[in-house]
């Protein structure tokens, strides 16, 4: 006769005997974990407000932040204030951000540099 185990997230041991064992092992996450899309986001915070599940608050990160030999523009991408790419030409991370009213562009990211082209980082605001 074969025995059904059912293992919750409380349970913290399991005795073995020599008899035959089925395990049934539930699912502590909600939805389908094979698709993460069928992962439900109970309370997203931040920028993530609005993203339902676990894929679209993937696809919403991965498109916040580019690597790539030429900049992403806005009429490729949904670029944002915030976003950073990564220029591997120049090895320079990059900002996009509004330069004047109204004109936002990847603006370099760089430590100590007093160019009027480019963001300092000071442990501050930009």
């Amino acid at each position: 006769m074969a025995t059904t185990i059912s293992i919750t997230p409380q349970t913290t041991s399991l005795g073995a005997t020599t008899t035959t064992t089925t395990l049934t092992i539930s699912n502590a996450v909600g939805g389908d974990v094979s698709d993460a899309a069928g992962i439900t986001l109970t309370s997203p915070v931040g920028t993530l407000i609005g993203k339902d599940n676990v894929q679209d608050a993937l696809n919403f990160l991965a498109n916040q932040f580019f690597v790539s030999t030429t900049a992403p523009t806005s009429s490729t991408t949904d670029l944002a204030e915030g976003d950073l790419y990564y220029d591997t030409d120049d090895n320079q991370l990059k900002i996009y951000r509004e330069t004047t009213t109204g004109n936002f562009e990847f603006v370099p990211i760089m430590i100590g540099n007093n160019s009027a082209d480019s963001d300092t980082v000071d442990a501050g605001s930009f």
